[in-house]
């Protein structure tokens, strides 16, 4: 086992090298060779639909739900919050970057995507808060850290040949700077940001290439806590898969708030011509699907859920552990009503799971229509 901890006036990092008996060999049981079919409920299923009226053109929206709103930023840079009950739409901001679907609990903070730059609406008016640290920064969660709520995004760099820095920053109130963890990879190592990660953990996967197949292995950065009130980082291996994935693994998503001790949930996007979806289930196995070159979108971390869209069946929403003739289901909500295409900030889905929110063109429509606010009611 070999251990590094670096002390500077902004980072403590710790890096370990697991034992392979701390290491979880994931095993995919059931399923076959795949790909599984699915089974279309959709004409069982009643399904409402609410329109919302909003101020000019949405471009991408978060769910604030303990509000009981949606706030979104229109064409115009304009950021407004949408009241769901009653309709009401009150200006914020104006930003010409886009918002970030990063949210904390009490629904009082905003983010911008990718960069340092957060709005405070608990002031009247909201006020922003900017840091003068890089762009390219990939948000992952709000939390507590430190006596105050904080913003954890990551970023990733290469400082010289052949060795990855991962950067982890936790940005809290305007005038601290941000706290850092600085982690260095081995030489020739290069990790991937994973979907899915929730404090302490930043999820990450690293992949190596066998014939016409990929050995894929899991990794977690964990924050530990502080010591003279600076971030405490680990890097160790989660697990690894004893079987090869076929093709070539594009992305990975997990499911942390559905995994337990022993019970992993992740979702693997191959290139393989036929099993190109992987749903490794820790408690109903391993299945394979054919998705063709559809990308699946992960709803609400807090549902076992997925979607994708094709021009062809439209929307459709997967889910993964209810089942039909020991299949998932499956339903097209708006089927022959929306036009795509339609990528993940057009949906968002509520912590219960029954409603989803679709920012979409009305099929039929006149070119240049702009996207509307729907809000479809799930069985």
């Amino acid at each position: 086992m070999r251990q590094w901890v670096v002390l500077g006036w902004f980072l403590v990092v710790s890096i370990t090298s697991a034992n392979a008996r701390d290491l979880g060999s994931i095993k995919c049981f059931g399923g076959g060779d795949g790909p599984n079919p699915l089974m279309d409920l959709t004409h069982l299923q009643d399904l409402g639909v609410t329109g919302f009226e909003t101020q000019g053109e949405i471009q991408e929206f978060v769910l604030w739900e303990s509000k009981g709103s949606v706030v979104y930023r229109n064409s115009e840079g304009k950021i407004y919050q949408l009241a769901l009950n009653g309709g009401k739409n009150t200006l914020l901001a104006k930003s010409r970057w886009p918002i970030s679907r990063v949210k904390e609990d009490t629904n009082t903070f905003l983010a911008l995507r990718d960069r340092a730059v957060t709005l405070d609406t608990g002031f009247s008016p909201p006020r922003w808060q900017t840091w003068a640290y890089k762009n390219g920064l990939r948000h992952l969660y709000w939390h507590r850290f430190l006596g105050t709520e904080s913003l954890f995004s990551v970023a990733s760099s290469f400082v010289r040949p052949h060795q990855q820095r991962i950067e982890v920053y936790s940005f809290s109130r305007k005038g601290v700077k941000p706290h850092i963890c600085n982690l260095f990879s081995n030489q020739g190592e290069f990790f991937h940001l994973g979907e899915g990660h929730q404090y302490p953990h930043v999820f990450l996967y690293k992949v190596k290439k066998e014939g016409d197949s990929t050995r894929l292995s899991y990794y977690n950065i964990q924050i530990e806590g502080e010591i003279a009130k600076l971030p405490v980082c680990r890097l160790y291996q989660a697990g690894q898969y004893s079987t090869l994935i076929p093709g070539n693994v594009r992305e990975v998503y997990s499911f942390p708030d559905l995994m337990t001790t022993n019970t992993n949930l992740f979702v693997v996007r191959t290139d393989h011509p036929e099993r190109n979806l992987l749903w490794d289930d820790g408690i109903y196995g391993c299945r394979y699907y054919h998705l063709e070159n559809r990308e699946p979108i992960v709803l609400n971390p807090k549902h076992a859920m997925i979607a994708v869209w094709s021009d062809s069946e439209g929307l459709s929403i997967i889910y993964t552990r209810k089942f039909e003739k020991g299949e998932p289901i499956v339903i097209r909500p708006l089927r022959d009503l929306i036009e795509g295409p339609i990528k993940k900030e057009h949906l968002a889905l509520s912590n219960n799971g029954k409603e989803l929110f679709v920012l979409a063109r009305p099929r039929g429509s006149q070119t240049g229509t702009k996207r509307q606010l729907m809000r479809v009611t799930l069985p």
